[in-house]
C-alpha cells in the first residue's frame, strides 16, 4: 500500500521545477492529458515543448501507475486535488478563492445521504465542482448517470475532467459561473462512447451542445417570463369624505 500517493508526481513536479514552474506545468499536464484522449483531434491552441512533453509524459506514468495501485483499495481517489491543495495551491489563493476541498469520507458520506441519481439515467450536477469528487463519490453509487460539473476556476475545471476520463465517468464539465447562465467559457464531453468502445475520451463542447447550460438558460428564461406577466393591481381605498353636522329636531 502506497504511504502517501503524491510522493510520484510531487517528485516530478520538483524534478523540473528549474526549467518548468509547477503550477504552470500542472495545467499543462492535464491539457496534455485532455488532447491525449481527445477523439476530434484538435490542433492545439498551446503546442507542447520538448521539455514539457518530457515531463507531462513522466507525470502521466507517475498519476496512472498511482492510480492503479491506490484504486485496488478504494473505489476513487482524486490525486490531482491532493497534490493541488497540498503542493500548488497558497495559502493567499485558498483564502481568496474558499479552495478547501472536501475530503474525501465527507463526499462519500454527503452522496450516501442525498442518494443523487438512484433511479439511474439520471443528470447529477455540481455547480462549484472543485476537483469533481462529489460527483465522482456520486458515480460510485450510481456509475450510470450524466454528471455535469461547472466551476469558475479553469484549474479545477481541468482537474475534473481528468478525474472523469480515469474514473470512467460519463459527462460534462464547464468552466464558467453557475450563478450567471450566460457565463460559458469553455466545456468538453468526458466518455460519450464509453459504454460502446470501452476507450475513455474527452472533446470541447459547444455551449449548445451543454446540457447544463442549456438547462439554466431555459430556468433562466422561464423566471423573466413569470416576471414579466401582468398583475392585477390591488384596488385602492379611497379615504370616505367628512360628512358634514346635521342637526335633529324632536318634532319634525
Amino acid at each position: 500500500m502506497i504511504q502517501d500517493p503524491t510522493k510520484p508526481l510531487i517528485a516530478v513536479f520538483e524534478k523540473y521545477r528549474t526549467r518548468l514552474e509547477p503550477y504552470t506545468l500542472f495545467e499543462r499536464f492535464m491539457e496534455y492529458v485532455i488532447a491525449g484522449f481527445d477523439v476530434t483531434f484538435s490542433k492545439l491552441d498551446r503546442p507542447f515543448t520538448l521539455d514539457e512533453s518530457t515531463a507531462c509524459m513522466e507525470l502521466f506514468s507517475a498519476w496512472v501507475t498511482t492510480m492503479n495501485e491506490v484504486l485496488k483499495t478504494k473505489e476513487w481517489y482524486d490525486i490531482l486535488g491532493d497534490v493541488y491543495m497540498s503542493y500548488l495551491s497558497g495559502t493567499m489563493k485558498k483564502q481568496w478563492t474558499g479552495q478547501f476541498f472536501t475530503p474525501k469520507h465527507i463526499c462519500d458520506f454527503m452522496a450516501q445521504i442525498t442518494d443523487p441519481g438512484e433511479n439511474g439515467g439520471e443528470s447529477i450536477m455540481d455547480c462549484c465542482c472543485g476537483s469533481g469528487r462529489m460527483l465522482l463519490a456520486s458515480h460510485v453509487l450510481h456509475p450510470g448517470n450524466y454528471c455535469c460539473a461547472q466551476d469558475m476556476d479553469r484549474i479545477c475545471c481541468l482537474m475534473t475532467v481528468c478525474n472523469f476520463i480515469i474514473h470512467g465517468v460519463r459527462g460534462e464539465v464547464v468552466c464558467g459561473n453557475s450563478l450567471d447562465p450566460t457565463d460559458y467559457r469553455e466545456g468538453w464531453k468526458i466518455n460519450e462512447t464509453l459504454n460502446i468502445i470501452g476507450i475513455p475520451s474527452a472533446r470541447a463542447m459547444k455551449k449548445e451542445e451543454s446540457f447544463s447550460y442549456r438547462s439554466s438558460m431555459a430556468m433562466m428564461k422561464q423566471i423573466e417570463v413569470e416576471s414579466a406577466e401582468v398583475k392585477t393591481p390591488a384596488a385602492v381605498i379611497q379615504p370616505k369624505k367628512p360628512q358634514e353636522p346635521i342637526q335633529y329636531s324632536l318634532f319634525d
